[in-house]
């Protein structure tokens, strides 16, 4: 194989190429929907609008004194940063039309955004929330990451954004928890979990 063919081979695919996969993901995904799925993917997505349940569960945990209020500050401003640059930032600035716009015969559950596509703000709250809570009450860590992955798969799912949305969100999210987390000045095994009192062992005598 002459060297010219082989650096063909190897080189990194062109944005059009990527786009293109990515449209082709979209649309394998709307029109393979699972009528069991269809109800149940809308309701996740309701239930991640504005980082909502990682709100709830991360104010549950403090109330019931499993994390400190300084963690569950940490989880509202991450991802109130995380929605303000997906939704006010990048959307805008980007532009990025919403799948259906192309595919206007392609059914979509629920309703129909009116603003840009690129990144979902849904995945990026989701992957804020992921974070903290992953740090902070780490033991329920593969939960956070069901919810996170299951919201935003959920977006494609209903037919308003593309796999590339939700990357893009993902990766912002999960910037925005290191942010924050940097300049609260934690390192990579700090917590605001509340420790648990010692255990004393009864002596036994001689």
């Amino acid at each position: 194989m002459s060297s010219r063919r082989l650096r063909a081979r190897l080189r990194a695919p062109d944005v059009r190429e990527v786009v293109q996969l990515d449209h082709w993901l979209r649309f394998w995904i709307v029109t393979h929907r699972l009528e069991a799925l269809n109800s149940i993917m809308w309701i996740v997505s309701v239930a991640g609008r504005s980082g909502s349940v990682w709100l709830a569960i991360g104010l549950t945990l403090m109330l019931t004194r499993r994390v400190r209020l300084s963690g569950f500050l940490r989880l509202v401003l991450t991802i109130a940063l995380a929605s303000l640059l997906a939704n006010h930032l990048l959307r805008p600035l980007i532009d990025r039309d919403r799948p259906f716009v192309s595919t206007p015969d392609i059914p979509i559950i629920g309703g129909r955004p009116d603003d840009a596509s690129f990144p979902s703000g849904h995945a990026a709250n989701a992957f804020a929330g992921l974070y903290v809570l992953s740090r902070i009450a780490p033991a329920a860590r593969i939960a956070w990451w069901a919810m996170a992955v299951s919201i935003a798969y959920s977006r494609v799912y209903l037919g308003v954004h593309y796999p590339l949305d939700v990357v893009g969100g993902a990766m912002l999210g999960w910037v925005c928890g290191v942010l924050v987390d940097r300049a609260s000045g934690r390192g990579p095994k700090d917590t605001n979990r509340i420790a648990a009192p010692p255990r004393h062992t009864a002596r036994s005598s001689a």
